[in-house]
């Protein structure tokens, strides 16, 4: 039996086991050298990577695009001045958020052991994240900072950096606070900040927000029933009182669960309650950018 089998028998979400537990570390792998050394390094999440492996379109004729996040975060630290080492699929693993939260500790220990001795290869000294989860991961779970490496947020990298963004038509939009970014790593403000700097955008607030924020109510990857939904159809409800037209996130797991019901409603118009637009606050300003005319 190789070692990888029991691992692949418990973790919860098959769909995973390629990113998780598929050449790990061997004793005898030779260090990782990038071609150059890089200030800020940048974890796309795999998440944001998970559109090949799982298509909401079979199921809901969803229209989910994780990868898109990952590719408006580049663009927009590349319009900051900020040329990130891409800490993706081939030299990295999943953080293991999930794994570690669901109690599978043993496959938590190894992701972590592989990537906190790629992260001191790599040469980094700054770790940007745009998945919530990975952020409070890697900063707590990890404690890259007492390693010397600091640990960010895109909304908290891309704060004051002189970005000017202009949206093109008017739109009232609200933020949706991820609970690993708000409540548990105490972020509010910087993407509101943001938000703040798009012209032609109206900032409006949810009547639960900043530390009373709803949750997506999927924690973990873990259910998805009846109970979960109904904490993304209050969440979602809260959006159509405010009238907003877009809702955004901080976390691609917020942008997927929320997505995933207004998908399901869209399938069935007489359950369709909410007209709004869910998007991540990455791909919200990509779109918004000005970029400066060379």
């Amino acid at each position: 039996m190789s070692r990888t089998e029991p691992y692949a028998r418990t973790i919860p979400h098959p769909l995973f086991e390629r990113m998780i537990i598929n050449d790990v570390d061997t004793p005898d792998e030779a260090p990782w050298q990038p071609e150059r050394q890089h200030e800020y390094g940048y974890f796309p999440g795999c998440v944001d990577f998970m559109d090949v492996e799982v298509k909401f379109s079979h199921l809901n004729k969803g229209d989910a695009d994780h990868a898109s996040i990952a590719a408006a975060a580049i663009k927009l630290m590349n319009a900051a001045g900020i040329d990130p080492l891409i800490l993706d699929m081939n030299s990295f693993k999943c953080c293991g958020h999930d794994q570690l939260w669901q109690g599978q500790l043993e496959v938590f220990d190894e992701l972590k052991a592989h990537n906190l001795r790629r992260m001191q290869e790599s040469g980094i000294r700054t770790l940007v994240v745009t998945c919530a989860e990975g952020y409070r991961t890697f900063a707590v779970d990890y404690d890259l900072p007492g390693q010397g490496i600091q640990v960010e947020h895109i909304t908290q990298t891309l704060r004051g950096r002189g970005l000017k963004f202009k949206s093109p038509e008017p739109v009232r939009v609200t933020f949706h606070d991820p609970c690993r970014l708000g409540r548990m790593m105490g972020e509010y403000d910087a993407p509101r900040d943001l938000i703040q700097l798009v012209d032609g955008a109206e900032m409006v607030e949810l009547e639960n927000s900043r530390e009373k924020a709803l949750c997506c109510g999927v924690s973990s990857m873990m259910y998805c029933n009846d109970a979960t939904k109904a904490v993304r159809k209050k969440r979602l409800d809260q959006g159509t009182d405010a009238e907003i037209q877009v809702m955004l996130g901080g976390c691609p797991k917020c942008y997927m669960h929320m997505q995933c019901l207004l998908n399901e409603e869209r399938m069935d118009p007489g359950e369709h309650n909410h007209s709004f637009e869910m998007l991540d606050l990455m791909q919200f300003l990509s779109a918004c950018l000005v970029e400066e005319a060379a």
